[in-house]
């Protein structure tokens, strides 16, 4: 029972003390920002997602930023559909979605929606400098806000708890 309720917050801490590398984190958190800034309901969402749990890369971070960009995409949905909008009726890549459209999971993709497709401009514009930007800040951060964390022990026991839940041990 407990453990329902502490995970959330070892999740949290998992973050910052995981041994996952900088990369790995950076790499989370630019997937689960993609997650975020999309609208929810469309196959392109279940891919990342499926990413996000099927790669070496750390969840925790991922979820963190879904969160936090489902709040921040809101902002970009009227430039999203701008962007969509020009994009989507660009004549010469018309063939392409026709096709893409006719597609057996095509319409699934929802790629015929300006604001996916806007969102997903903006996220692929923004990876690159959001991975980078996490890296060098959890290179920096992560051994310094580990040394810290370490030193109370609710963190040393969520570690625990962690460490136990993977052996098979319920906290």
């Amino acid at each position: 029972m407990t453990a329902l309720f502490m995970r959330p917050v070892r999740h949290l801490a998992q973050v910052f003390v995981a041994s996952d590398s900088p990369p790995q984190v950076a790499a989370g958190f630019t997937v689960g920002m993609m997650i975020g800034l999309l609208p929810k309901g469309n196959l392109v969402v279940l891919m990342l997602t499926v990413l996000l749990c099927g790669l070496r890369i750390n969840k925790p971070a991922g979820l963190m930023a879904a969160g936090l960009f489902s709040l921040v995409g809101l902002l970009f949905d009227g430039l999203a559909h701008q962007l969509g909008a020009l994009v989507l009726v660009w004549d010469a890549a018309r063939p392409f979605y026709v096709w893409l459209n006719d597609l057996p999971l095509g319409p699934w993709l929802a790629l015929n929606n300006t604001v996916v497709v806007g969102q997903l401009l903006i996220g692929l514009y923004l990876a690159y400098p959001i991975y980078w930007f996490v890296q060098q800040f959890v290179v920096i951060a992560q051994p310094r806000l580990t040394k810290w964390l370490m030193r109370y022990r609710i963190v040393r026991w969520l570690r625990g708890a962690e460490l136990g839940s993977h052996w098979g041990v319920d906290a």
